[in-house]
C-alpha cells in the first residue's frame, strides 16, 4: 500500500509542474485543478490507517469477544446448576427473566392470626440471604427452598420442594383479597416456575434469581398468575385469633400471648387487649384455659423495672409485691373449677424474660421442669381448656 501511494504523489507532483506553465495563460483552471489535487492528496492520506489504530481496535474486538464468552459459559453455569436441581430448560429461562425490582419498604407488622405473623416475621428475617439452585436455608435459597424453609421454621408446616409441588397445597386464595402467608405463584398451573410469600401491604418476600437475595417487592410491578392459602385465617376459632367464639356466658377466655423479643408470656381475658399486643409485634398462642366469670379473684402484678407480669390468687403475695415496688394492675381472671393450672419458677430467667410460667398443661410443665424450671405446685383453677 505504501509502493501505491508514492506513486501517486509523483505523478501529481509532475502534474504540477505542467499546471505552473500555464498558471499565466489559464488561471482558473489551475486553480481548480490545484484545489482537486488537494482534495486528492488529502482523501487519500486519510484512507491510511495508523498501525497504533489498527491494534487498539483489534484489542476492543477481542474484548468484546472474550466477555461474550464469558457471559455465554456463565449462563451455561447457571443452567447446568438449575437442571441439576431439577428445573426444566423453560422454568431457567423464565426464571433468568424475572425482573429486578427495587426493594420495597417494609411497613409495621399487619393485623393477622398469630400463624399469618409468626410466617411474615420468619420471613422477614431471610431478607438479604442469597440465592442458590435448590437451596431450602438457612443460609440461602432457591424461591420453592425460600416457602418450605420459612413455614417449617415458622408454624412447624412441612412442605415439598418446587413450585409445581408446592402448588398442590393448600386451598385456593383470590388475588384480590390476600392474606399476609399466603402463597404467590408464577406461570401456569402445574408449570409454575416461581412463588413468593405475600406480606400484606401489596408486597411479598421472595429470593428472586442467581446474583440476587431474598428481598421484599411490590407485586403490583411483578403480578402473581395464582395464589395459595396454607393457614387458616377466618377468625372464627378462638385458637386461631382471639375471639370469645364458642364461650359460654358463665366463661371467659384466657388469652395467651408470647413476646418472642423478651422471652415474656402475657395472659388477659381481654380480646382488645390480646389485639393490641398483636398489632405491636406479640405473638397469639390460643386460649391458655377457660375460667369462670365469677368466683375467687386471681391479681394481676406489673413490675416496671423489668416489664414483668406475675399472677396470684393470694392476697398476702400481693401485698408483698406492692411493698417490693411491684404495680398492682386489678383482677385479671376468677379461679374455680376442676382444671388445674400450673406455676413454675426459672431461677435462671435473663432480668426481662419471665421468671414465672403458667399452664394447665401437665405435658408442658413436665418439660420446663426437665429444662431446669422450678414446679410451685397448682397456681390456680379453670373450669376447661380448649382442645
Amino acid at each position: 500500500m505504501r509502493k501505491h501511494i508514492g506513486l501517486r504523489l509523483f505523478s501529481t507532483s509532475l502534474a504540477l509542474v505542467g499546471l505552473i506553465t500555464l498558471a499565466t495563460t489559464e488561471p482558473d483552471a489551475a486553480e481548480s485543478t490545484d484545489s482537486t489535487i488537494q482534495m486528492e492528496t488529502s482523501s487519500s492520506s486519510s484512507s491510511v490507517a495508523s498501525p497504533n489504530s489498527l491494534i487498539e481496535s483489534e484489542k476492543t474486538s477481542n474484548s468484546v469477544n472474550a466477555s461474550d464468552t464469558s457471559s455465554a459459559e456463565s449462563d451455561d453455569l447457571e443452567e447446568a446448576k438449575a437442571i441439576q436441581a431439577g428445573y426444566s430448560e423453560q422454568q431457567f429461562e423464565q426464571i433468568m427473566s424475572i425482573p429486578q425490582l427495587a426493594a420495597a419498604d417494609l411497613p409495621p407488622m399487619p393485623r393477622s392470626t398469630s400463624q399469618q405473623n409468626s410466617v411474615v416475621a420468619k420471613a422477614r428475617d431471610q431478607i438479604g440471604k442469597p440465592y442458590a439452585w435448590g437451596a431450602s436455608g438457612p443460609n440461602s435459597f432457591d424461591c420453592g427452598g425460600l416457602v418450605k424453609y420459612v413455614y417449617k421454621q415458622a408454624v412447624n408446616v412441612d412442605l415439598p420442594m418446587g413450585t409445581t409441588n408446592q402448588e398442590k397445597y393448600g386451598t385456593e386464595a383470590s388475588l384480590n383479597s390476600l392474606q399476609p402467608g399466603d402463597l404467590l405463584f408464577y406461570g401456569s398451573r402445574g408449570a409454575t416456575y416461581h412463588v413468593g410469600i405475600y406480606i400484606g401491604n401489596n408486597q411479598m418476600i421472595h429470593s428472586p434469581q442467581p446474583g440476587q437475595t431474598v428481598t421484599a417487592v411490590d407485586i403490583s410491578y411483578f403480578y402473581p398468575n395464582f395464589a395459595r392459602r396454607i393457614l387458616n385465617s377466618n377468625g372464627t376459632d378462638p385458637n386461631v385469633y382471639p375471639s370469645t367464639d364458642g364461650q359460654a356466658a358463665n366463661e371467659r377466655f384466657i388469652f395467651r400471648m408470647y413476646n418472642k423479643n423478651d422471652g415474656q408470656h402475657h395472659y388477659t381475658q381481654l380480646t382488645s387487649e390480646a389485639i393490641n399486643l398483636i398489632k405491636v409485634g406479640w405473638n397469639y398462642e390460643g386460649v391458655g384455659w377457660v375460667s369462670p366469670s365469677s368466683g375467687a379473684s386471681v391479681y394481676r402484678m406489673y413490675n416496671p423495672n423489668n416489664g414483668r407480669h406475675h399472677y396470684t390468687p393470694h392476697t398476702y403475695e400481693k401485698n408483698d409485691l406492692v411493698k417490693a415496688g411491684w404495680k398492682y394492675e386489678g383482677v385479671s381472671w376468677y379461679t374455680g373449677g376442676n382444671v388445674p393450672v400450673y406455676r413454675l419458677y426459672n431461677p435462671q430467667a435473663a432480668p426481662r424474660e419471665d421468671s414465672h410460667h403458667y399452664t394447665p398443661l401437665a405435658s408442658e410443665r413436665d418439660s420446663l421442669v426437665r429444662a431446669g424450671w422450678k414446679a410451685e405446685g397448682v397456681a390456680w383453677y379453670a373450669t376447661r381448656i380448649l382442645k
